[in-house]
């Protein structure tokens, strides 16, 4: 290789390769690995187009360029007088068909260079000729042109002198799945892999934006021949060949995905399969109608859901995302991406993200795309399947699920042969856990129906292992933030239209900070379910089995979102959020504002909390937090005696500034719980007993911690109490500023659930419609803020207390009855235990009025 070529290659490097994308670090090793021996590239197909790709980023980056490559001519590249003196060379040598020659030279070329420590490029096989029809042996040749070099080299590492690494190379064009129908379209945007140098270099022009080169971790070649040892040449041959193809092929699985089948051929195999089979003869003869009647029914239901990914599609959005993107966002950090992409090369990975924006439903296909990774099948509300967004979400790789399947056994078997499918392909899959999107801002409890049908599905045996990914995405400020207000305070929820999105026009006027988006490790279903994994298969409809397998589930649901708020960041909205509206005065100094926020924010480093760079940088005065807040209305200043003003919340803007409280707000959970205790006066001896009251309460709320760990984590944070003065011999210090402000960090539930059990414990007899009971509460809720009772109008959504009802009904003091047209209207009745809400109401009170009098 050279670092000039001629002009032809000049123009290739300056248009065709200049954008290639290579990972720094991976760049970064290779130079030390040069430093410490010789460097043998390896690639897997011949390729004078893949040759020049090399050479081009290999001479970019300042890395050792090899001396040899097997088989290839890349005179043409070369200078005019070169390819001149090199005819003039072969003339006078009458040396045109000696292959066989030049094969033994080149083999010894490579010797000395590989002995002398200079690089070599080796390619392990060659592109098949016409001609090989007639000539298997020779095909056969070509299909191990590498092996005999990969020998000499083997040999040469035996004998000793420098360390010899081996370094693959997968030069990747284009992004995305394979389809294996692939048109001539797919030359533009395709990854398919063109078979012929003339192709390759079309395709490499047309995605000059979209090539990148992964280089391998290298293979020392002095433990290879140690651990191989007992192993003849050719058998040792043959495994490192096996090693490098391995890699090169999931390299390639990480870039392109497993090659996508055609629609029909998927609706095939998906209604075609064993288990779709039998419920449609079941249906068939229930309805009395013709099998082929039912089965056109699966086939419309396979189409109402399945994914149809197009590489067109996939670009006009992409583009018009990044458009958006670059105008509404000042940015996105991501980290934790390279641990999944080490999971995609082995197993599927199925990807669990927090669900708080409709940004979230495409901004991890964004992240993948951008870092060449296969872009995920993601699982999408019917609602968003509205035109045309619904055809380009299709597209993009959604598939579409009604939110309820009803008895609609049809539709069951048809979406759970669909995961099947994706999982035993071997898809990159993403579903939000939690259903919906939050409006409040903290994590949702999961819906377990998805990960229910992937956990059968895995049972089934398709994979060997299947690995799941919790994904933190986090928003310096929402985009729907004013729309979730209304929601939260009873507006009905508007459809996706395309009007609606028309309308929607004035956010991109609007900045609306960084996006922080954090990969947790990932997680081995294969490891969670360890032994039960054959005890759920062997028994499979005994009901023991199945309710032990919907424990496991439902425990692995938690983990999952356990495992998003571990990855997530904490912003300094965040934080400063969180101290405004836990104040318990209306407004706070400046000064006392900031050293509340970093009382909390040091709580937060106790809790190894990821903290974002603008948070570090702002923690000594929080300016450019406060200004950030101020420009949107979400707090308001005025200034005072000259200093830096008195900081308050507007009454509009407390719902908006909640929702950034709560992004935070498993942080300070049990520290809450603790810190209200102790003021409450709690004795140590039931401080475990109370708290898990509490946590219990509000299991719809939060991520529970392990009831086996709770004593554990209360007696850290007692230790750390007592390390800042808070908990002395003496007894608690309940005027300490870190007490008075981690204990009203909870109370907008505790005044939301106080109020529900109010209005519960004069449940009518004959019940009522939930949205009036709903309703009624925040009557009851706006009095009492009217009074002086309450204190956190943020308390008072429909969310909030809509959660309260759900528990009150699991503690069974209700029942909900379904009642009109199908069932559509939920009323509230009096439940089987409907006694115990009395005493529920008044230790709810006590707690209340406590906090109310002594704030």
């Amino acid at each position: 290789m050279s670092h000039r070529l001629g002009r032809l290659h000049a123009f290739l490097s300056r248009w065709a390769f200049e954008l290639v994308q290579v990972d720094p670090k991976l760049v970064e090793h290779v130079r030390d690995l040069a430093r410490r021996g010789t460097i043998v590239y390896v690639m897997r197909h011949r390729s004078v187009a893949d040759y020049l790709f090399v050479n081009s980023v290999l001479a970019r980056e300042n890395l050792p360029l090899p001396q040899f490559a097997n088989g290839v001519s890349i005179g043409w590249f070369r200078s005019l007088r070169w390819i001149l003196g090199r005819i003039v060379e072969r003339v006078r040598a009458l040396d045109f068909f000696g292959g066989s020659r030049r094969e033994a030279n080149d083999r010894e070329l490579a010797r000395r260079l590989v002995g002398a420590g200079e690089p070599i490029l080796l390619f392990l096989r060659a592109r098949a000729a016409w001609l090989d029809f007639f000539r298997p042996e020779r095909a056969a040749e070509r299909n191990r042109i590498g092996d005999r070099h990969l020998a000499d080299v083997l040999r040469a590492a035996r004998e000793g002198g420098r360390e010899i690494f081996v370094v693959p190379l997968a030069p990747l064009r284009g992004r995305g799945y394979r389809r294996r129908d692939a048109r001539m379209a797919t030359l533009v945007y395709s990854a398919r892999e063109a078979p012929g140098d003339a192709k390759k270099l079309v395709t490499f022009l047309f995605n000059r934006g979209e090539l990148t080169l992964r280089i391998g971790e290298g293979i020392g070649l002095r433990g290879f021949l140690e651990k191989y040892a007992a192993e003849g040449e050719e058998k040792m041959v043959r495994r490192l060949v096996r090693v490098l193809r391995v890699f090169l092929y999931r390299e390639e699985r990480v870039v392109w995905g497993p090659p996508l089948l055609p629609k029909h051929a998927a609706r095939r195999l998906v209604v075609g399969s064993p288990e779709v089979d039998e419920t449609i003869a079941r249906l068939a003869a229930e309805r009395n109608v013709a099998p082929e009647r039912v089965r056109r029914e699966a086939g419309a239901m396979f189409d109402e859901i399945a994914a149809n990914f197009n590489g067109t599609y996939f670009s006009i959005l992409a583009f018009a995302f990044r458009r958006i993107w670059n105008r509404m966002f000042r940015g996105i950090e991501i980290s934790g991406l390279d641990g999944v992409a080490d999971r995609i090369r082995e197993h599927p990975v199925v990807l669990v993200p927090c669900h708080r924006s409709h940004f979230d439903y495409l901004i991890l296909s964004y992240i993948f795309h951008g870092h060449f990774l296969s872009p995920p099948h993601i699982a999408a509300g019917i609602n968003l399947s509205f035109f045309p967004m619904g055809m380009l979400f299709r597209g993009a790789g959604a598939y579409f699920i009604r939110r309820t399947f009803g008895d609609d056994p049809l539709y069951k078997a048809v979406f759970r042969q669909y995961l099947t499918y994706l999982i035993r392909e071997g898809y990159t899959q993403e579903f939000f856990i939690e259903g919906g999107r939050s409006r409040t801002g903290k994590i949702l409890t999961p819906k377990l129906g998805m990960l229910s049908v992937i956990v059968d599905a895995f049972l089934r045996g398709v994979r060997r292992d299947l690995y799941f990914v919790p994904v933190s995405i986090s928003y310096e400020r929402l985009v729907e933030e004013e729309a979730y207000k209304r929601e939260l305070l009873g507006a009905e929820k508007e459809p996706e239209t395309l009007g609606a999105l028309f309308r929607a026009r004035g956010v991109l006027r609007t900045n609306y900070g960084k996006v922080y988006v954090s990969f947790a490790e990932p997680i081995s279903l294969n490891d969670a379910l360890g032994s039960l994994k054959d005890r759920f298969r062997e028994a499979p409809e005994d009901p023991a089995v199945e309710e032990e397998k919907r424990r496991f589930v439902l425990k692995f649901g938690f983990r999952l979102l356990g495992g998003v708020n571990e990855a997530s960041v904490l912003g300094a909205p965040s934080v400063a959020a969180t101290a405004l509206l836990a104040s318990p005065h209306p407004a706070l100094r400046h000064p006392d504002f900031v050293r509340a926020s970093n009382l909390l924010l040091e709580h937060a480093e106790r809790q190894h909390a990821r903290l974002t760079a603008p948070l570090l940088r702002d923690r000594q005065d929080f300016r450019e937090t406060v200004g950030f807040l101020e420009s949107s209305g979400a707090v308001a200043r005025i200034s005072a005696d000259g200093d830096e003003g008195i900081l308050y919340v507007p009454d509009d803007k407390r719902i908006n500034l909640d929702f950034y409280k709560n992004n935070g707000i498993h942080l300070y959970v049990v520290v809450s719980l603790l810190a209200e205790a102790l003021v409450r006066g709690v004795p140590r001896e039931r401080l475990r007993e109370e708290l898990w009251f509490w946590l219990d309460l509000f299991r719809n709320e939060f991520v529970l911690p392990e009831r086996e760990t709770l004593a554990a984590e209360i007696g850290d944070l007692l230790e750390r109490l007592h390390e800042i003065q808070v908990v002395r011999d003496s007894g608690v210090d309940t005027a300490h500023p870190f007490l008075r402000l981690a204990a009203p960090i909870l109370q907008n539930f505790r005044e939301a659930y106080w109020v529900a059990a109010r209005a519960l414990v004069r449940l009518p007899e004959l019940g009522i419609a939930e949205k009036a009971l709903v309703e009624e509460m925040r009557r009851i809720y706006r009095a009492n803020l009217l009074l002086g009772v309450l204190r956190k109008p943020e308390g008072n959504t429909t969310v909030t207390l809509g959660n309260a009802v759900v528990r009150f009904g699991e503690l069974g003091f209700t029942t909900v009855e379904r009642r009109g047209r199908n069932g559509r209207d939920r009323w509230v009745m009096p439940g089987p235990a409907r006694d115990g809400i009395g005493t529920l109401e008044r230790r709810l009170g006590e707690s209340v009025m406590f906090a109310s009098t002594h704030g």
